[in-house]
């Protein structure tokens, strides 16, 4: 299985290519530590208990990273990095407009509303 360091690599390619210098580097580099951590954890998991799916989970796909809780991550971390700013830094980030940003916040209330 890659590294810790190579999945943030990866990370943050990904979103350094979608963001260029709008976004501070260092609020960038945490939003993709937190999305790294994640991702780590989820891919150990499931690379030690399916077998079968190794070659799978040995290396970060990045199709991974387009899913509603990379969206979550991404939300939190700029409303708990810079409450005034997230709004803008999270529609940067995951390529949305601030409406879209408001709108996913609203449904995600929405679905943990429900439990």
């Amino acid at each position: 299985m890659d590294s810790k360091e190579q999945f943030f690599k990866i990370i943050s390619t990904y979103y350094s290519n979608i963001t260029g210098d709008k976004i501070p580097k260092a609020f960038l580099t945490g939003m993709c530590v937190q999305i790294t951590d994640y991702y780590y954890d989820q891919y150990t998991r499931s690379y030690m208990h399916n077998p079968k799916s190794k070659k799978r989970y040995s290396t970060f796909d990045l199709k991974d990273i387009d899913h509603p809780y990379t969206f979550e991550i991404a939300i939190k971390y700029f409303k708990k990095t810079d409450p005034n700013q997230y709004l803008h830094y999270a529609a940067l980030a995951l390529d949305m407009t601030e409406s879209d940003i408001k709108d996913f916040e609203k449904s995600r209330e929405d679905f943990y509303n429900m439990f």
